[in-house]
């Protein structure tokens, strides 16, 4: 041993060469220590390379749209603390940011921040502080520099855009450069987000954690803040349809949830043989499905279904969907001659049911199809085979249940399932939801309601309607959340003490059915809610705080288009964390486009965007937007423009980004030359009435004198007369030619009613006409 050291030594050359390697060596270290001190951000990007390309991984997209030399400002939205370093990271150019201070609380950042030579603006400092952060940005841009802020003044409290600030207006007013809008996308979530209330103590929602980082096309100085804001909500949409080819498909990532937590409960449903499956044994239940009915559907690519919202039809349309197979979900409430159309559009061959079902709703497939019923097939599902499945979900990993099922082939340009919309102002089309669409409102949705594993949703809504379908059948099977279901959304009753015995904490519903619940349902049914949204129609704050007094739950309204998978906006709970609140609720809003989703209001003749305040034409886009109108291609073009579906109702967007709808275009009368609103004379007639239940229904017929003349059909007004009513109106300010005459008000024993819970309109007018007709022939 002493011999081999001293060899070696002999080769090192020596302790004096040990002296000269550690000098060297301490020299050289000084001297990154001293490079890296005088330039610190040097170090800060080598640090963010190893982070991004291990924790993070970093999409960019429009990196070519930044000037390589020359001023720029960035304004960009503020989603978690890190954001400005990851933005750092992606540039070569040094980018100085301008943050407000109470950002530099936490020490780690603090340091950073300083090496980062930041730009602090103290919001609560004085005026001339304010003044001079402005002046500081302002002369950096002069200098030629690339300046970032972040317009909403702080981090997102609730995943949604806060209000912009106007601070960035008057630095170019100051400095006339180039405005490049930037969206921080994907970021809601991680642990450096306040997702769950908290700031770092979380686990992270996936290792490594993909992010996506826009750039925008320059924007000129004179952009308002409105212009920019959406320039940010558009590339959110952008990068949402970028980010969904790197999702999978929803029924695919059921399928890894199912391997993950196999004992997980899953689906509650009280009218089922088995109330409760845990995700392994729906897996199991849809897997033994699926096999049985593979020769039975052969090469059908597209298969009809006549089940209500229940285990059976959750775990049928599941089945369908790890075949391959497009499910089209058929409208059990609507008349048979749109069901054989359907039917035939979609070149359905067999219709899913069951023999309990069609005893209660009967079934007419029409000379197209054969209803094919599932308790035929259970005596083919042994125990011993259902067993062996079972046991497969719970001891193969995820990854090997794709392969044996084969969902790993599926993509997400295919087909999910057409939904026929539900012909409120129209004739019903197929609406063609690619899994794409599925899988990216899934999503917006799980940001913008926070749904975890420890959430319980209620089904009620049918899988017919689109919001049955993606909300209340996929979103829980994301992230491991269970759901409650029940065949009926009017009995409230029942519905009461099921949310009393299963306590669900998210209710999605409609006005409609939320007026069956306050009729019937007892205080104490929603304790356990914590959110309830309604969309469909339009929910009137007086039956939202009648529901609140009497349930202790406040309905928040939403909105969405089957055309659109359909949600687009909702209002959240105001959220206050950290002493900073932000809004998430404005009662007489459908609330704020979602996570990945883009709204503007435009001119309905000439398509240019209108400012913030004024009424147009709603328009969306983003990856829910639908692939088209199954074998319509000349009405897909008629509703989609560069991308953007054009949804047919009139809105106001405030400077907070939430929407109003004021009407929709179809629902406007020509009176006189004049457009008048039917949905206003709506709401005020039953603001006049003084109830929450819907008891008029306003539309229009033809008139030789005036082209158009405004027709009432009304329940039993219980005393209260049409003259009465028409005093009212002319008392709330409507110009005499939104007033119906006192001839043209009809008394019907019920409002017609789909069953999404919308009003039928083209029923509604059809009844007018055969009113108004009937009167003229008796005066003749």
């Amino acid at each position: 041993m002493a011999e081999w050291q001293a060899c070696w030594a002999q080769q090192a050359g020596g302790p004096e060469t040990w002296i000269v390697v550690l000098t060297i060596a301490v020299v050289l270290l000084v001297g990154v220590l001293a490079i890296l001190w005088r330039h610190p951000i040097s170090l800060l990007r080598l640090i963010l390379r190893v982070i991004t390309h291990t924790v993070y991984r970093i999409r960019v997209a429009g990196r070519e749209l930044i000037p390589s030399t020359g001023p720029a400002l960035f304004v960009c939205n503020h989603v978690s603390y890190i954001d400005w370093l990851l933005l750092l990271v992606t540039q070569r150019r040094f980018i100085r940011f301008v943050v407000w201070a109470p950002s530099k609380r936490l020490i780690a950042l603090r340091l950073l921040m300083r090496w980062a030579d930041v730009i602090a603006i103290d919001g609560a400092a004085e005026s001339s502080a304010v003044e001079e952060t402005i002046e500081t940005a302002s002369a950096a841009l002069k200098r030629g520099e690339l300046v970032c802020i972040f317009a909403e003044g702080r981090i997102s409290r609730n995943g949604f855009l806060l209000p912009f600030h106007r601070g960035y207006e008057e630095i170019v007013r100051r400095a006339p450069v180039p405005v490049i809008p930037v969206c921080m996308d994907h970021l809601w979530g991680s642990i450096f987000s306040y997702r769950t209330g908290k700031v770092l103590w979380k686990w992270p929602l996936e290792l490594p954690y993909h992010v996506c980082i826009a750039f925008g096309a320059p924007l000129p100085a004179t952009a308002s803040a409105a212009e920019v804001r959406l320039a940010i909500q558009k590339l959110s949409a952008d990068c949402a349809v970028r980010i969904t080819d790197a999702r999978r498909v929803v029924h695919r990532h059921f399928v890894r949830r199912a391997a993950r937590h196999p004992f997980r409960s899953c689906i509650l449903d009280p009218n089922a043989p088995l109330p409760s499956l845990n995700y392994g044994k729906t897996l199991a239940a849809a897997m033994s499905l699926a096999r049985v009915l593979r020769p039975v559907l052969a090469d059908d690519k597209m298969v009809g279904v006549w089940l209500p919202a229940s285990a059976g039809g959750a775990v049928t349309n599941i089945a369908l969907a790890l075949l391959g197979k497009t499910s089209v979900n058929l409208n059990y409430t609507a008349s048979a001659d749109s069901i054989h159309s359907a039917i035939r559009q979609c070149g359905v061959r067999n219709v899913l049911t069951s023999h309990r079902f069609t005893a209660k709703v009967a079934l007419d497939t029409g000379p197209d199809a054969t209803a094919v019923y599932l308790e035929d097939y259970r005596p083919k599902i042994s125990r011993f085979r259902m067993a062996l499945t079972y046991l497969k979900v719970v001891l193969l990993p995820g990854f090997v249940l794709e392969r044996l099922l084969g969902v790993h082939r599926h993509r997400l340009d295919d087909l999910a399932t057409i939904i026929f919309s539900s012909g409120s102002t129209g004739e019903p089309k197929g609406v063609m939801l690619s899994h794409r669409n599925i899988a990216a409102n899934a999503e917006s949705m799980v940001q913008a309601i926070d749904v975890t594993e420890t959430d319980r949703v209620l089904g009620t809504l049918p899988f017919f309607h689109s919001f049955g379908y993606t909300v209340t059948l996929w979103v829980p099977l994301q992230v491991g959340a269970s759901t409650v279901y029940y065949p009926d959304p009017r009995q409230g009753k029942e519905i009461g003490e099921l949310c009393r015995k299963y306590e669900p904490t998210i209710v999605l519903t409609t006005p409609t059915f939320l007026r069956f619940y306050l009729r019937r349902a007892e205080p104490g049914d929603f304790d356990s809610v914590r959110m309830l949204v309604c969309g469909a129609e339009k929910l009137p704050p007086a039956l939202a705080v009648e529901f609140k007094e009497k349930f202790g739950v406040l309905p928040l309204e939403g909105y969405g288009c089957t055309e659109l998978s359909p949600t687009v906006a909702a209002n959240v709970p105001d959220r206050d964390i950290d002493g900073a609140k932000q809004v998430g609720n404005k009662p007489g809003t459908i609330g704020q486009p979602l996570p990945g989703i883009a709204a503007k209001v435009v001119d309905p003749d000439t398509y240019e965007t209108r400012p913030p305040g004024c009424e147009g034409l709603l328009l969306i886009y983003g990856a829910n937007v639908m692939e088209g109108y199954l074998d319509k291609p000349e009405l897909t073009e008629q509703v989609l423009r560069d991308g953007w579906y054009i949804t047919g109702d009139m809105a106001v967007i405030d400077e907070d980004g939430f929407i109003k709808i004021t009407g929709r275009l179809a629902r406007f009368a020509k009176v006189g030359g004049e457009m008048v609103p039917l949905e206003r004379i709506d709401d005020e007639l039953q603001d006049a009435l003084g109830t929450n239940d819907r008891v008029v229904a306003v539309t229009c017929v033809p008139d030789e004198a005036k082209g158009e003349r405004l027709v009432v059909l009304h329940m039993p007004l219980n005393g209260t007369t049409p003259r009465f009513l028409r005093e009212r109106l002319s008392d709330r300010g409507l110009p005499n030619l939104w007033v119906p005459a006192e001839r043209d008000f009809y008394e019907v024993a019920d409002l017609p009613i789909l069953g999404s819970g919308k009003v039928n309109w083209p029923e509604v007018k059809k009844t007018a006409l055969e009113k108004v007709r009937g009167k003229l022939a008796r005066a003749i």
